[in-house]
């Protein structure tokens, strides 16, 4: 009897456990494909910025603001190594994230980014400051890309893979690290 105790106890532990992860598991993967839908929703609109971040939309039935998700909420979900299986969603994200960055952020975008995110902890303020620089760099001036270069240097001492890129940057343009 005692084994048979201790076996149905730890039958009914691990069902519990899985029905809890089942649940978890549905509610992120909702809650994700809305924030994905979200964001695909203001990247078709241009707004990079509202996509990758998340934004505030004014809703006409329920008559209030209400929070709208980006590509960021979807990988913040799904980040943990055990958040498993992850959904296509978050791959996608993933890859539009990596595409506004690398490919829509313009100087005014990334700018106000910066601005908006001074201060605040977001994953992406090291990454976009050094897309700033390089977005400097294109447009031609120098200096301020050197500025941006150096604050990226100063300004994330933990990040030593943007460190190491701004510092490329400055050798390539002749300035002293």
């Amino acid at each position: 009897m005692n084994r048979k105790f201790w076996l149905t106890a730890v039958f009914i532990i691990v069902g519990l456990f899985t029905v809890n992860y089942l649940v978890a598991w549905f509610q992120a993967h909702r809650l994700s494909n809305q924030y994905f839908q979200d964001a695909e929703s203001a990247y078709s609109r241009g707004e990079y910025l509202q996509a990758l971040t998340g934004y505030e939309e004014y809703d006409e039935q329920q008559g209030k603001y209400v929070q709208r998700g980006g590509y960021q909420q979807v990988e913040r979900i799904w980040i943990h190594p055990y958040a498993l299986p992850r959904p296509a969603a978050y791959a996608r994200a993933r890859e539009r994230i990596q595409e506004i960055i690398d490919q829509r952020l313009t100087i005014p975008m990334a700018e106000a980014f910066v601005q908006a995110n001074i201060g605040k902890q977001t994953p992406y303020l090291g990454i976009i400051y050094l897309r700033l620089g390089e977005l400097y760099e294109e447009s031609g001036d120098s200096r301020s890309a050197i500025e941006i270069y150096r604050d990226v240097i100063d300004l994330f001492p933990g990040r030593e893979d943007l460190a190491s890129e701004a510092n490329n940057h400055l050798t390539r343009l002749g300035a002293v690290p």
